[in-house]
């Protein structure tokens, strides 16, 4: 087994959550022909999130910790996962979330890709394989749709998460998702899906010119990949919702907006340039 994959978990209070997560990892890594190297970033949690990962990892072959810092402000997802990513030095990287919304076996839809592609991506919004980057008219045009839906009947109609998220959530997910398509000119399902899978040339393009704490991190990567022409692929993956939970306030629902025109401002200074 020479081939190595690095899982990153970013994860704020989710102790109760964990158990799951961790179990699948355990129980799957072996049926795949990958060294399995778990990363668990703190951030910031007040609950014993932290201790409750420290004693689960003892049970895997490779687990390390990292925290965030301590005076970080708001959502800081973004800064989490860059934290992680840029610790792992594996084939392969992996981040996914905490909540075990997406169980790790689901790396199985993604690793047959890994071939012909730099970036893999779960997506919860389409019953089939899609190309990234392919068809922008279509892509604004559906997302006009997902927009209108939330606003009628709470969700998407072509979600495909077996429980919702609720509708404050839908509406940030897809109307990020529609501003994104229009105002950075790319076509993706679901580019906020919390489970991605990069080579190591794409991670170490990508993770060292994230500028962004927050979600907008994810809007970001996008940017980044699509200036360094990397090939990236939506796959379709089983995703768990739980409609009663969420990190997401209204401040940072509209901060995730805010995120897409600071994107320019980075674009504009070349905080992005090769």
């Amino acid at each position: 087994m020479d081939k190595k994959l690095s899982v990153i978990i970013p994860c704020k209070n989710q102790e109760e959550k964990l158990s799951e997560t961790f179990k699948d990892i355990k129980e799957h890594s072996p049926k795949i022909n990958y060294e399995v190297d778990v990363i668990f970033v703190n951030d910031r949690s007040t609950d014993k999130s932290p201790e409750v990962a420290d004693q689960l990892g003892r049970e895997l072959s490779k687990y390390k910790r990292i925290d965030t810092p301590k005076d970080l402000k708001g959502i800081g997802k973004g800064r989490a996962v860059k934290m992680g990513m840029m610790a792992a030095d594996s084939d392969l990287e992996l981040f996914m979330d905490a909540d075990n919304s997406t169980s790790f076996k689901e790396i199985d839809k993604l690793l047959p890709y890994t071939e012909k592609y730099d970036i893999i991506i779960g997506t919860r919004y389409s019953s089939k394989v899609v190309e990234g980057q392919n068809n922008w008219f279509k892509a604004v045009l559906g997302g006009i749709k997902d927009v209108l839906d939330v606003i009628i009947f709470g969700h998407a109609k072509r979600y495909t998460a077996t429980v919702k998220q609720g509708r404050l959530r839908q509406l940030v997910s897809r109307g990020g998702n529609l501003v994104f398509t229009v105002l950075l000119g790319q076509s993706f399902t679901d580019q906020r899906c919390g489970f991605k899978l990069f080579t190591k040339d794409a991670s170490d393009i990508i993770f060292p010119r994230i500028q962004l704490d927050g979600f907008g991190f994810d809007t970001e990567l996008f940017v980044i990949a699509k200036k360094f022409k990397l090939k990236v692929v939506e796959v379709p993956i089983d995703w768990f919702d739980d409609a009663a939970e969420s990190n997401i306030g209204l401040k940072d629902a509209l901060n995730t907006f805010k995120e897409i025109f600071q994107i320019y401002g980075h674009m504009i200074r070349g905080r992005y340039k090769k």
